[in-house]
């Protein structure tokens, strides 16, 4: 059967793949730690004026989790910037030490909540959109189509 011979990896590939994994987690630690930010804002701030408290703040979620959405490449980084908060509405919503409560029971504290969950999952399960192939900078050729319209010039 001949000589056993071990296949070592690439040191540059596998410190290629390592840099990767590093900076994705990275990423999905800072898109976390940035939900927990918002979801502390708005947990101050969803009772401040009735109904449009709660309103901007669904929508500084939403936004933030879009953009998270479109700048990542998958949907990792808005499902962390979603964890994070949840997590800090999560904790505040749980009582304290001396029983008290940022997030009360009542339905703006229900609509923070429920809402902040319903717009994170609509982000989520929303389908990729595919993007039209980029020109070279300074092309003004079109980019080539897999068949040419024979009528055209």
């Amino acid at each position: 059967m001949g000589g056993c011979s071990a296949w070592t990896p690439d040191p540059v590939s596998t410190r290629s793949a390592r840099l990767r994994a590093v900076h994705r987690l990275g990423v999905l630690a800072l898109a976390s730690l940035g939900g927990a930010v918002i979801g502390l804002m708005g947990s101050f701030t969803h009772q401040s004026l009735p109904p449009v408290g709660l309103a901007i703040a669904l929508v500084t979620v939403g936004l933030y989790a879009a953009g998270l959405r479109v700048w990542g490449d998958d949907r990792g980084p808005a499902l962390a910037g979603a964890f994070g908060v949840s997590a800090v509405t999560l904790g505040l919503s749980s009582p304290g030490a001396g029983g008290s409560v940022v997030i009360p029971g009542n339905l703006l504290g229900y609509g923070w909540s429920f809402g902040l969950m319903l717009v994170a999952l609509l982000i989520l399960a929303w389908p990729r959109v595919q993007r039209p192939p980029r020109r070279e900078a300074g092309s003004i050729e079109e980019p080539p189509s897999e068949e040419k319209d024979p009528t055209a010039p």
